[in-house]
């Protein structure tokens, strides 16, 4: 075997079906068929003289030799795509969508600025709401169906690049009539009065718990939701309270008719970042994305 004839091609194909354990997969996402793909994969393993993946249920594993070929083809066919992309440089005149997934909060935030923002030119910045898990989450940058992360959980995945984006801090809202709470709320008020309360879905604990350095006892709950948007709505019918968070409370204070009150215990701050895989670092496009993102706040 000639591993120097070896078509680059052959290699970007492998790398796309091994990264998504699927042929299907790597068609669609690569816009070649089935079996366009299936023969490229044979091709290579003809040339190679070794198994690089096998049938396992309704997918496919790579063989151990599929896994060294991967770990040095991956970074090298990285380098080449960045500087392939370098070379162009990235530029708003090419039309270009981005996918980003970030947390309720911050798409409230996002999507007028985004909506303002005259510069984009062609490009498109599409805003997902993250994912339930982690694991998710991860796995669908490592598949690059979507471009960027924005969350609050702090990743620790090797092979993700995260950086500062944004502080935020827990608070507590009431609508401005109720007949108790005004201006101010001590934490015996806090457990006396009933709450509206939002689960968050990943850690499946509250959003105040979350971020608060003292263990939050057992509440009044009146309801319970899976949205901040209809947290507000509800407490501003309802002489309820809502833990949230700062941003949005002073967004729509004016508009709901809320009081924003000092939370009563001591907060930790609520510090988005902004996360992609390792091999988007350099990627000009990318980092046209998170500086954009980051621009949105710095005049705040």
């Amino acid at each position: 075997m000639h591993s120097s004839n070896i078509d680059f091609n052959l290699l970007r194909v492998f790398i796309a079906v091994y990264q998504h354990r699927s042929i299907t997969v790597a068609a669609e996402t690569m816009g070649l068929t089935q079996p366009g793909v299936s023969g490229v994969l044979k091709r290579l393993q003809q040339q190679l003289g070794v198994p690089l993946f096998i049938r396992s249920g309704r997918g496919i594993t790579p063989t151990h030799q599929a896994h060294e070929l991967a770990r040095q083809v991956e970074p090298a066919l990285n380098q080449i795509q960045n500087a392939l992309e370098g070379i162009e440089s990235f530029s708003t005149a090419n039309s270009r969508r981005f996918v980003v997934y970030t947390t309720e909060p911050v798409m409230l935030m996002l999507l007028p600025k985004i909506e303002a923002d005259t510069s984009l030119g062609q490009v498109e910045i599409e805003l997902h709401p993250t994912l339930s898990s982690e694991e998710k989450l991860i796995n669908n940058l490592n598949q690059h169906k979507a471009d960027l992360a924005i969350d609050f959980a702090n990743y620790s995945a090797p092979s993700f690049f995260s950086e500062f984006f944004l502080n935020d801090e827990i608070c507590v809202i009431a609508r401005k009539a109720h007949p108790r709470i005004q201006n101010s709320l001590t934490l015996e008020q806090f457990y006396a009065e009933k709450h509206v309360t939002l689960k968050l879905r990943r850690e499946d604990a509250y959003l105040a718990d979350y971020f608060t350095e003292e263990s939050i006892g057992e509440r009044k709950v009146a309801a319970e939701c899976d949205s901040l948007v209809s947290q507000m709505t509800m407490v501003s019918n309802c002489d309820y309270l809502v833990a949230t968070v700062r941003s949005i409370a002073d967004q729509f204070a004016e508009r709901l008719d809320l009081q924003v009150l000092d939370a009563p215990f001591t907060n930790i701050p609520v510090k988005y970042r902004l996360l992609t895989h390792n091999r988007m670092k350099h990627s000009p496009a990318n980092i046209w994305l998170r500086n954009k993102l980051k621009s949105y706040f710095i005049h705040d």
